[in-house]
């Protein structure tokens, strides 16, 4: 097929914005229904929060491994098909009677998803052009934040007015949905070149590699240690706001998201990243009070956008640091990222009877001990991050899950 990069070029992607944003929706929507789904499985709301944390952990070591052993195929081919097991992993826990079913089926789905969002970073790339490849990618990446201030909150309001299994299906019929826009719609290159799992973990022999990586574990774990356990931070009596804190942290998210790269770009990843922790630690401190929902919502838009902050100045440092190998290093952030929301979220979990509020004061202070590490790190940058944040080329516009 001869791909033709005239005229009007994002139309052609939207297929690939649909699946991530049916995989986004899919990876956060347990925190919409998690008190139903701990009451209906008849285990903790702790525990039932160990499904996040299973799901994190296995699209973080899935990741690199069905990257790799996925890339000489062709990209719509393989996104339709792991949509269809996304789309089946879904219905496996929605009609699963136990737990541990249940966890499979996150497990089954988290695997799906790992395969999705790096072959339509890989797919968004090779089809819009060398020109429009940041746009194109940014493009793609966006299903993911649109997920959180979109189908989360849908699935939560799915769950509130029938149950937290129909929550479920629906996020099934959306993975159907876009597989068939993906198959009938969606461009279609050649295979690319087969990958070898050391490819991939490369940057791993790199100690500024691993110690930026870091970062991104900490920066995310601090974020996800109230996440998904973001229905116990309401006050009691509030509860019916769950939605609109879920929609804000959204919004939020989708604004952090859009202006970080440009931020990056203007005063550097460094402080771009400053910004983010404060900004996370202050909002973890207002729900730590227990505020009323309004102003609960405003919190949760600020933690939304810290959240989605980190990940373009991150990439910006990662490519600074090894630029020869920019796209399977963002690759291996995306990894570290589902890592530090595994840890963030486990940890979340071992505190909750400890009460909501011990959870925020932890997020803050994984917050403030990114900043400081993050200092730690601006205080002896690569050549190429110093020339980044005096002003120079800042390429965040790269998928994070990227090859």
């Amino acid at each position: 097929m001869t791909i033709d990069n005239s005229g009007l070029w994002w139309p052609r992607l939207l297929p690939l914005l649909a699946a991530t944003i049916a995989v986004g929706t899919d990876a956060w929507i347990v925190a919409g229904f998690l008190p139903a789904l701990a009451g209906d499985m008849a285990v903790s709301t702790g525990t039932a929060g160990l499904s996040v944390t299973v799901f994190a952990v296995a699209y973080a070591l899935g990741a690199p491994i069905l990257a790799a052993s996925t890339s000489p195929l062709r990209p719509r081919a393989i996104i339709t098909v792991a949509l269809v097991m996304l789309a089946l992993a879904n219905i496996l826990c929605a009609v699963s009677g136990g737990f541990a079913l249940f966890l499979a089926g996150r497990v089954f789905a988290a695997l799906a998803a790992s395969i999705v969002t790096p072959a339509a970073g890989v797919l968004a790339a090779r089809v819009s052009g060398e020109e429009r490849r940041g746009r194109a990618l940014a493009l793609v990446v966006a299903g993911l934040t649109v997920a959180t201030a979109v189908g989360v909150p849908l699935g939560s309001a799915l769950a509130s007015v029938a149950n937290w299994r129909s929550a479920l299906v629906g996020v099934a019929a959306l993975a159907v949905v876009a597989a068939i826009l993906i198959h009938l719609t969606a461009p279609n290159p050649a295979p690319g070149r087969r990958q070898r799992l050391a490819e991939r973990l490369a940057p791993l022999r790199q100690p500024r590699i691993v110690a930026i990586l870091l970062l991104t574990s900490l920066g995310m774990a601090s974020a996800y240690v109230p996440y998904t356990y973001i229905a116990t931070l309401l006050p009691p009596g509030e509860s019916g706001w769950l939605i609109g804190v879920l929609t804000a942290y959204g919004i939020g998210a989708v604004a952090g998201s859009l202006t970080s790269g440009s931020l990056t770009d203007r005063i550097g990843g460094n402080r771009t990243l400053t910004i983010a922790y404060v900004l996370m630690a202050v909002a973890f401190l207002v729900f730590a009070s227990r505020p009323p929902a309004i102003i609960g919502m405003v919190a949760a838009a600020v933690w939304g956008a810290a959240s989605w902050m980190q990940t373009p100045p991150q990439q910006h440092r990662l490519l600074a640091a090894a630029p020869t190998s920019g796209l399977v290093t963002i690759g291996t952030n995306a990894s570290a990222l589902y890592i530090g929301i595994a840890v963030g979220n486990a940890l979340g979990g071992a505190l909750l009877c400890a009460g909501p509020a011990v959870l925020c004061w932890v997020g803050a202070a994984g917050a403030l001990a990114a900043l400081v590490w993050n200092i730690v790190l601006s205080l002896t940058p690569a050549q190429e991050e110093r020339d980044g944040d005096r002003g120079g080329d800042a390429q965040t516009a790269v998928h994070p899950d990227g090859r």
